[in-house]
């Protein structure tokens, strides 16, 4: 399959921590932990992703990730760490998912970005990583930014499907295999899921 280089398609990244549901189903807002702010931030360095957004409206919650960032700033951490400092320099907060679009589009001309969900649950109306990857390589680089979503918890809350343009099919494994014993599963955490959707739609 034809590669293209990431840059040419504005792509961002979004973690929401709301409006994400409890395995009960009810709306929630989750807590940002330490792995996804590096280990995601890194994996958006790696596929040339431009900014990664931490969307979150507990003021608590940005002091601390603010702490976190701070300490990759220091003339040490430069020194010793220079790969991990280059990946979280892309992170950014926003308290709710406007201050996502707007900060988009003021890096855009103006262009709000096209909302890409990504679920584990099976949805109608999805698309698959090839489909969409060469959607993206069709349209060039003058194309409008995408903002890729994922949600914390147990997944983004339908309160937010009407910000959603498209929607990516599950990350699936090997389906059951009753003769091998095997049986499928399908709970990746999501530092997991965000590497393996960004080399799907961005690897060589």
């Amino acid at each position: 399959m034809q590669s293209f280089t990431p840059p040419l398609v504005p792509a961002y990244v979004v973690l929401l921590h709301t409006p994400v549901t409890n395995r009960n189903g009810k709306l929630v807002t989750t807590s940002v932990t330490n792995m996804d702010i590096h280990d995601i931030a890194r994996s958006c360095r790696t596929f040339g992703i431009k900014k990664y957004f931490l969307v979150t409206p507990i003021e608590d919650q940005h002091e601390l990730v603010e702490r976190i960032l701070a300490h990759w700033r220091t003339d040490h951490s430069r020194e010793y760490h220079p790969d991990r400092v280059e990946a979280v320099s892309l992170i950014r907060m926003a308290r709710n998912f406007d201050e996502v679009k707007t900060a988009i589009a003021a890096e855009n001309e103006g262009q709000h970005p096209e909302v890409v969900l990504t679920e584990a649950r099976p949805l109608p109306n999805t698309i698959s990583y090839a489909a969409y990857r060469k959607e993206l390589i069709d349209r060039g680089p003058k194309s409008k930014p995408i903002a890729i979503v994922f949600g914390t918890g147990w997944g983004v809350s339908d309160v937010f499907h009407p910000e959603v343009h498209r929607i990516l099919a599950p990350v699936y494994g090997p389906k059951d295999d009753i003769e091998r014993g095997y049986k499928s599963y399908n709970h990746l955490s999501v530092r997991s899921a965000v590497a393996i959707i960004l080399d799907r739609l961005f690897g060589q």
